[in-house]
């Protein structure tokens, strides 16, 4: 069973760099992604409802990619680190190598700007995203793990150059 944890506004849910135990579903309220640099804040990403986040320390056993705070009051269900990967064993080999080329792309490469070099890994995703979504290779049936497949896609997605 999930834990359901109350936040407050400004409530710290977890900090860049810790180790992760729990990936958070946002069940109320809305929650802010951020990370820190040399110049304050950089803004990632705003949940609300329905939406997961920290997934990605689980997935690989990684550390925290970035901070996340409660911006509106609301309650995360918190998925422990055993109940979430024992969902990722039903993915089949081909799935998880294309989770795990996605993962690991997401953790190295920056978000895209023109003055980002292209690398063989950034050549690869950009053929293999667009098959992805095409031939829904990520779709499970399980509502959990599809919504992490299409959020993956996305994360990459925003390290890509814009098409078109």
């Amino acid at each position: 069973m999930d834990q359901l944890r109350k936040y407050t506004m400004g409530a710290l849910v977890f900090r860049e760099g810790e180790s992760a135990d729990y990936a958070c579903l946002v069940r109320t309220g809305k929650f802010e992604i951020y990370r820190m640099d040399g110049r304050g804040e950089e803004h990632i990403a705003h949940t609300t409802q329905g939406v997961v986040f920290g997934e990605l320390a689980l997935i690989d056993g990684g550390k925290r990619m970035a901070h996340a705070r409660c911006v509106e009051e609301g309650h995360l269900a918190l998925i422990d680190r055993q109940r979430f990967l024992a969902k990722l064993k039903v993915l089949t080999p081909l799935q998880r190598k294309l989770f795990d080329e996605l993962l690991a792309f997401v953790r190295e490469a920056p978000i895209w700007t023109p003055e980002v070099q292209a690398t063989d890994r950034m050549t690869r995703i950009i053929g293999l995203v667009p098959q992805i979504e095409e031939r829904k290779a990520l779709a499970t049936g399980d509502t959990f793990l599809d919504v992490l497949a299409k959020m993956l896609v996305h994360y990459a997605k925003r390290r890509l150059p814009q098409s078109g």
